[in-house]
């Protein structure tokens, strides 16, 4: 029975002493050995290094938080760059950044038959465009469309180049705009859309590219009329102007006479529309020589005045816009009288005036004193055969035939071949012992024949 005691006592003290709350008592063989003194080393060699453990500097957990948080900036300082660099380039793909590039070239460069732009997406490389502009100017045959390019680059120098979105085509997806220089929309351009990507997710950009610049002009014009004779020419604005816009020929009626010998010229009417701008008329004879004219404004509004003032520069068509016609008109030339001719005229005009006063030897006898001045079949010699057989004799006798107040004016060359004259002079006779005056004002017409100037007609 005390053994059973003794070994469960045994039992519980070693089930004690192992428990792990309990301190474990050194044997007593041990104890001995210890000392007060060892004891307290071993507590504090535990203390440091239980401190090494917990304060150590180089512990891996803050050198991961250091790279992360470094990871994170560069990572932060990345985003923001990218986006930057993407509002930017969404900013340049936006057409109207293309058009501001456009109107700034066309300012500068003014317009040809192309139009320079250049472009950058990301401020460093650049695209350039060379543009076609294709001119719908509507002009007649006379009017250069590209005149009309040359006025708007005037007119660039001077007024501010804007655009306006005027429409887009859904199907294509092309932009068009319309362009002002100043108020004057004179053209319109199409953008065309390109290749599109996407940067963040959120911003889609498109690569526009200009198509081409149509230059047009409004449809505003006028007429003119020109009114000249057949044998004169014509030229517009430097261009000869074809029979085709001959509208109207017409015999002259006071050189009915004259044409039964030689070629006599009549008049004709010239009619062209579609006229913008101030036509430039150049007139000229038979013998290549510059003819003064006539020019009457026809105005569009009765009560708009139209000023000639060609210093400043107006829109094009605007001349047009002022007036509905201008007739132009002038006749055959009226130049300075050669002095030799002159007096041939007088000669034969103051010659047959003698005949009909008996002045002139043998003009009773017959018409052969003047014969020279008339065409062998001219009426005028008829008349004067009859008047020489029926009415001569009544002619009163007188003397001192002479001739006053001479002049000779109006002269005007129809061609090489015919001209007239005015002749008028004071025929003083002396009848009864006084002086008698008749007087004689009349047109001449004359025409050449074998080299010899005739009288073909007296008005």
């Amino acid at each position: 029975m005390k053994d059973n005691e003794r070994d469960e006592n045994r039992i519980n003290e070693r089930q004690w002493n192992e428990h792990p709350r309990r301190k474990r008592k050194p044997s007593n063989e041990n104890k001995s050995e210890q000392t007060p003194t060892s004891d307290l080393t071993e507590d504090l060699e535990l203390t440091d290094v239980e401190k090494n453990k917990t304060h150590t500097p180089f512990s891996p957990l803050w050198i991961i938080y250091a790279v992360w948080c470094l990871i994170l900036i560069a990572g932060m300082f990345y985003t923001l760059d990218y986006a930057k660099k993407s509002l930017t380039l969404y900013e340049a793909a936006r057409p109207e950044h293309l058009m501001d590039s456009l109107v700034a070239s066309v300012s500068a460069d003014g317009l040809s038959d192309h139009a320079v732009l250049s472009k950058s997406m990301d401020g460093e490389n650049t695209i350039s465009y060379n543009i076609a502009v294709n001119n719908t100017v509507s002009c007649n045959y006379f009017e250069n469309p590209y005149t009309y390019v040359a006025q708007l680059n005037d007119i660039l120098d001077k007024e501010p180049l804007t655009y306006e979105k005027t429409g887009q085509d859904f199907t294509t997806g092309a932009l068009t705009y319309a362009l002002f220089a100043g108020d004057l929309h004179f053209g319109d351009i199409t953008l065309l859309p390109g290749s599109s990507y996407t940067r963040m997710k959120l911003l889609t950009m498109t690569d526009w590219a200009p198509e081409s610049i149509t230059i047009f002009k409004e449809p505003e014009d006028y007429s003119i009329q020109i009114d000249i004779p057949d044998n004169f020419t014509v030229e517009v604005n430097g261009m000869p102007v074809p029979d085709e816009y001959t509208v109207a020929e017409k015999e002259s009626s006071n050189l009915e006479f004259c044409e039964k010998y030689v070629d006599v010229p009549g008049t004709k009417t010239i009619f062209i529309e579609g006229f913008q701008d101030e036509a430039v008329i150049d007139i000229k004879d038979s013998n290549g020589e510059d003819v003064e004219y006539a020019a009457e404004k026809i105005p569009e509004n009765s009560g708009e005045s139209i000023s000639d003032n060609t210093d400043d520069i107006d829109y094009p068509g605007r001349y047009a816009s002022s007036i509905e016609q201008i007739n132009y008109s002038c006749g055959f030339p009226s130049p300075e009288m050669p002095a030799e001719l002159k007096d041939t005229v007088l000669d034969m005009t103051e010659t047959y005036s003698l005949f009909f006063t008996r002045d002139l030897p043998g003009s009773t006898a017959s018409i052969d004193p003047i014969r020279y001045i008339f065409p062998e079949d001219s009426e005028y010699l008829k008349l004067a055969e009859t008047y020489r057989r029926q009415d001569m004799e009544i002619i009163v006798a007188h003397s001192n035939t002479h001739f006053e107040n001479v002049t000779v004016d109006d002269y005007t060359v129809y061609n090489n071949e015919c001209f007239s004259c005015r002749v008028a002079f004071d025929k003083i006779m002396t009848m009864y012992g006084k002086e008698v005056t008749d007087d004689t004002d009349s047109v001449y017409y004359f025409v050449l024949i074998d080299g010899e100037w005739k009288i073909a007609d007296i008005r």
